[in-house]
């Protein structure tokens, strides 16, 4: 099995994700594919389910050096998790949240990076 299938999503911080979700889908032609509280997911419409969405989420103020800038989807997150932390990467505890499971790392060079899991994102 290989570790990670594509890269889900890439993460957009906003302060007003709907406004922003608005503004995405008049310019760029998207459509909403998920929502989450305040976090909204994009796809450009007519894309196929499992291609890269934008998911805005929400933030009090814009810090680019704060925020997980793209995530992997991973058909097991746990064995990822475990060949994380074998690699001595800092790594957050799983998150299991609306049918979808989660968490962060820090990369080779510093960034946080996100893997992610839900099903039917196969």
């Amino acid at each position: 099995m290989k570790p990670i299938l594509r890269i889900d999503t890439i993460f957009v911080p906003a302060i007003d994700t709907a406004a922003a979700a608005a503004w995405y889908a008049r310019v760029f032609d998207m459509v909403e594919v998920f929502r989450s509280g305040e976090y909204i997911g994009l796809r450009v419409t007519g894309a196929p389910r499992n291609s890269t969405a934008l998911t805005l989420n929400p933030v009090e103020r814009i810090d680019p050096a704060a925020q997980v800038a793209f995530n992997f989807y991973t058909q097991d997150p746990d064995a990822l998790r475990e060949r994380l932390l074998a690699e001595s990467a800092e790594v957050t505890p799983i998150t299991d949240e609306e049918g979808m499971r989660w968490f962060d790392f820090v990369d080779f060079s510093g960034n946080r990076v996100n893997i992610c899991h839900f099903a039917g994102g196969e």
